[in-house]
């Protein structure tokens, strides 16, 4: 069988990889790519998630604030098209990623800096003016980053390789954000001011290691990209991708996806807060700590899968065990939570294969077969197109907790918030996102049904294991004991009495 070109965009089973050991330089890349990614997700986990949502409650955030702070990450992805365009044009990329990458990360120490700096009734305004800052440049530096990603690692072992660096990150956010919760219910239990102080310090420490992940990736070769077009405009950059079918079905699903997930980011934190009443470290266990630990077993499957069977049904079955993701969340009350919670485990397992196979679809659509590549002019109209359904979602979602704050209803006999009806918007939206996957393409990809009988029987077998394992131990000691008996009953040659 000829070995396809690594750009290929068909699955592994008819693209082996070249018989060839994987040079030193590519091995040594993918090591610290991934070593960077330990100290990425330890900031991305310690600035997401409970310390945020507290800061924000402590700084006087009002309620339509809060579907601000949901938008500002998806409004800093409009930053991407002019970067996009500057790279494509002029070349750069790494130096363009690596300079506004260490000023995103430093500005944390910024943000640690708001309450001993700042007047107190400018503390949320200083806290969403900087946020938008870091996450403006920090979506600078994405097409770069992710166009170099493209070109660095080999099509054949993206899932693969992506799960492991999805799980070391997945472990390194699971220690921090059992610390951040601890550290949170610790200090908040004294008094405001130690809890401000707690939330200063962990903002500090998560710039530090943030700025780290980005110094780890200073000495790494770039792979030659394609070259400068000095005569390239912004309309031909925007219109190549745009041209592609296969990428506009794509931005509709994304955009529709983005959509139903962007304002879940803060208003369920406030519903574990606010209508649960857990503490920080009961939000941070059930809303991140559990989920990664699920996710990080469950990512080299959905790697291997995407590897054996394409990256499209893999994104269409996750697509569907996600949908009541959302809508779950009602059923977790006070009074009983261990039902929804459990019914949300479903989708806690399936979104580490939505990302991966969005990840690796993405990357497949930036190489349309006999044009210029211009990756990063893809990722840039996709990052503009999420950031646009994000900020729409967050505005969305900030209008219906302004106006339906006091509300209060019932689903079922289970008493309903504001809070609830948006996780239930958001679980219909995620059902109609998957409609935009209907007719699409993916070269080489299996059907779907396979994909299905490869998830059933991983699970059954899994399940078989689980149940049998035990049996056989406890096989396994009673036909130990009955040797350790007999050995004791019985005499040895040459023992006395």
């Amino acid at each position: 069988m000829a070995i396809r070109p690594l750009d290929s965009d068909e699955p592994s089973e008819q693209q082996p990889l070249p018989p060839t050991r994987p040079s030193r330089v590519l091995m040594h890349s993918l090591r610290y790519i991934t070593l960077a990614w330990a100290f990425g997700a330890a900031w991305m986990y310690i600035t997401t998630g409970a310390a945020l949502t507290r800061a924000a409650q402590l700084f006087g955030m009002p309620a339509f604030g809060f579907g601000l702070l949901a938008a500002l990450p998806y409004a800093g992805s409009l930053m991407q098209v002019p970067a996009s365009y500057l790279i494509e044009k002029y070349g750069h990329r790494k130096p363009v990623f690596l300079v506004s990458g260490l000023v995103h990360r430093a500005l944390w120490f910024a943000i640690a800096a708001i309450p001993w700096l700042i007047p107190p009734e400018a503390w949320w305004i200083a806290l969403l003016v900087l946020l938008a800052s870091s996450s403006f440049l920090g979506h600078v530096s994405s097409p770069g980053v992710m166009a170099w990603f493209g070109d660095v690692i080999p099509r054949p072992v993206r899932g693969r390789y992506f799960s492991r660096r999805m799980q070391v990150g997945q472990l390194t956010g699971l220690m921090a954000t059992l610390l951040v919760g601890w550290a949170l219910d610790r200090t908040g239990a004294v008094d405001e001011h130690s809890l401000r102080v707690t939330v200063s310090a962990l903002f500090a420490v998560a710039a530090l290691v943030g700025v780290i992940d980005y110094l780890l990736l200073v000495r790494l070769p770039d792979p030659s990209p394609d070259p400068p077009s000095p005569k390239l405009s912004l309309l031909s950059m925007i219109k190549a991708p745009l041209a592609d079918r296969r990428f506009r079905r794509y931005l509709g699903f994304n955009m529709t996806l983005t959509f139903s997930l962007g304002y879940v980011g803060q208003f369920i934190w406030l519903y574990v807060f606010d209508v649960v009443e857990m503490t920080n470290a009961q939000a941070n266990l059930m809303l991140v700590g559990i989920p990664l630990i699920i996710s990080m077993l469950s990512v080299r499957f959905w790697g291997n899968l995407i590897d054996q069977h394409g990256r499209l049904p893999v994104l269409a079955v996750c697509g569907v065990c996600i949908i009541f993701g959302g809508a779950s969340w009602v059923f977790v009350t006070k009074e009983s939570w261990w039902l929804g919670y459990s019914a949300s485990t479903i989708s806690m397992f399936a979104f580490p294969g939505m990302d991966l196979a969005n990840l690796n679809l993405l990357l497949g659509l930036t190489r349309p077969p006999g044009t210029r590549r211009q990756n990063s002019a893809y990722l840039a109209v996709n990052s503009v197109a999420i950031a646009v359904a994000g900020m729409l979602s967050g505005v969305f979602g900030g209008l219906v907790a302004r106006n339906l704050e006091g509300w209060t209803g019932s689903l079922f006999g289970w008493p309903l918030t504001y809070h609830g009806l948006l996780l239930l918007i958001s679980s219909a939206l995620r059902g109609l996102s998957l409609l935009w996957l209907i007719g699409m393409e993916d070269q080489g990809a299996h059907s779907t049904r396979m994909a299905i009988r490869q998830v059933r029987a991983n699970i059954y077998s899994n399940m078989q294991q689980a149940f049998l394992l035990p049996m056989r131990r406890l096989g396994s000691m009673r036909r130990n004991t009955f040797r350790v008996r007999g050995f004791l009953a019985v005499p040895r040659i040459g023992r006395t009495r």
